[in-house]
């Protein structure tokens, strides 16, 4: 760990010119390998002396629980969003309005509502213009600098030790960060595009404007770079940065976390004796990065003996995608994270063939209801057991392990059971408990936060 707090900006410089050097105090990798607010609530004044924490994102990823972790850890100062469901919030308006599943990932039990700070215009105009179909290809991209501009502002006013932020959104923002010497905490929410663009060479899909974002990458990386620690989710995320060439001292590496209150094996039938087809599952984004045509060529080579359920939206790409699936092949679309864990409920075993995922928590909420896992080893998702993993790109192999759990049901129902108890260790709450011993290596212990 860093010896001593990072309280001042002299403080957060020795760490980046520390972290440029790739040297850490004690030599080890420090992983932890297991506008104007918009808010219907008064805000809190935009001048602050908390010397806690001070988290913003536009989106959702880890943020949300990132700030509970802050609460918990009594250190949060103020979180900027752009919805919170929580009364006197617009984002309680929009749940009325739109149902509360819709804006299920947007709420946190036990986070201080009247420490929130919502923006949620830039979101809502993205949202709407898509919607539309009036959306620019730069749509998520102008709503991510529109949100990053009012973020600097606001923290123009901070006086916050530590400032963790999205990557998508943080460039301006760590600027301001960093100029009034608050240690700055990067969510990292994907691998290093340099890592992304290797792995669709490698497969035989040029990194054109489908995949990648030129403005949108540049923006990351200068994002990267302003950032005192990189927050990775996975070894295999962790290593994208290292060999673009960050030291491991700027890296903390922290698995997700799975709502173990939502996603869980009660009720889930038991497996029959008799000789149905085994019932797979995707559920997630279907594109080629997600591995789609390998599992295609799996499920070819099963033939009969497994039935595969995909659950996901229906883009342009996906379309054409599912002209070629085989007929054992159903699709459904994409549904609330309530329905969706009955639909864990009705398969044996989840099928997660893509080519690079940071964590892939679709594989640890499947596990968590009780599903074993097939997924490649470039998905960063722990498992309980690595022979759960298969090469990427390799159709033959996922049909080898999807034929074994429909000969043999006996081992199918083992590994539910394995699966369900491996997945406990990845709460939510064992997610935020780590995150906020980050959190702490950079408070000084005797600063004060209305949360305290």
């Amino acid at each position: 760990m860093v010896g001593g707090a990072l309280n001042s900006g002299k403080q957060a410089a020795s760490l980046r010119e520390r972290q440029a050097e790739g040297a850490h105090a004690d030599g080890q990798h420090p992983s932890l390998a297991l506008g104007t607010p918009c808010s219907l609530t008064p805000a809190i004044g935009n001048v602050t002396n908390k010397g806690g924490i001070s988290v913003g994102y536009v989106g959702v990823h880890a943020a949300y629980q990132a700030a509970l972790a802050a609460a918990e850890i009594g250190r949060l100062d103020q979180f900027y969003c752009s919805l919170l469901d929580a009364p006197g919030k617009w984002g309680r308006l929009l749940s009325i309005a739109l149902g509360a599943d819709r804006l299920a990932n947007r709420r946190a039990t036990g986070l201080p509502a009247d420490r929130v700070v919502e923006h949620p215009w830039p979101f809502l105009r993205e949202r709407a213009r898509t919607a539309l179909r009036r959306a620019r290809p730069d749509e998520w991209l102008r709503a991510c600098e529109a949100f990053d501009r009012w973020l600097a502002a606001q923290l123009r006013g901070s006086r916050s030790q530590v400032f963790y932020g999205g990557e998508t959104c943080s460039e301006f923002a760590f600027r301001e960060a960093n100029q009034k010497g608050m240690t700055s905490l990067l969510d990292c929410s994907g691998v290093h595009p340099e890592f992304l663009r290797r792995i669709l060479v490698e497969a035989g899909q040029p990194p054109g404007p489908h995949f990648f974002s030129e403005p949108m990458i540049l923006r990351k990386q200068r994002t990267y770079d302003s950032a005192d620690v990189l927050i990775t989710q996975s070894e295999i995320q962790t290593r994208s940065f290292l060999e673009a060439g960050f030291p491991r001292a700027k890296i903390r590496q922290n698995p997700r976390g799975v709502d173990t209150r939502l996603f869980h094996a009660t009720g889930r039938p038991e497996n029959p004796t008799g000789s149905r087809p085994l019932r797979a599952l995707f559920a997630g984004r279907i594109t080629v990065l997600k591995g789609i045509p390998w599992l295609w060529e799996a499920l070819r080579r099963c033939a009969t003996a497994v039935q595969l359920t995909v659950v996901g939206s229906l883009s342009p790409e996906s379309r054409r995608l599912f002209q070629q699936a085989p007929a054992n092949v159903t699709h459904r679309p994409a549904v609330t994270q309530q329905a969706l864990r009955f639909i864990y409920l009705e398969h044996d075993v989840l099928v997660f063939p893509s080519l690079i995922d940071c964590f892939g928590n679709a594989a640890m909420e499947a596990m968590a209801c009780g599903l074993p896992v097939i997924l490649t080893d470039h998905c960063g998702t722990p498992v309980p057991d690595e022979s759960w993993r298969v090469p990427v790109r390799n159709g033959a192999a996922i049909a080898d392990r999807l034929l074994r759990y429909a000969d043999d049901r006996e081992q199918l129902g083992r590994d539910q059971e394995r699966a369900a108890q491996f997945a406990s260790a990845f709460s939510q709450t064992a997610f935020r408990a780590r995150l906020g011993s980050v959190f702490q290596e950079f408070l000084s212990p005797g600063g004060a936060s209305g949360t305290q």
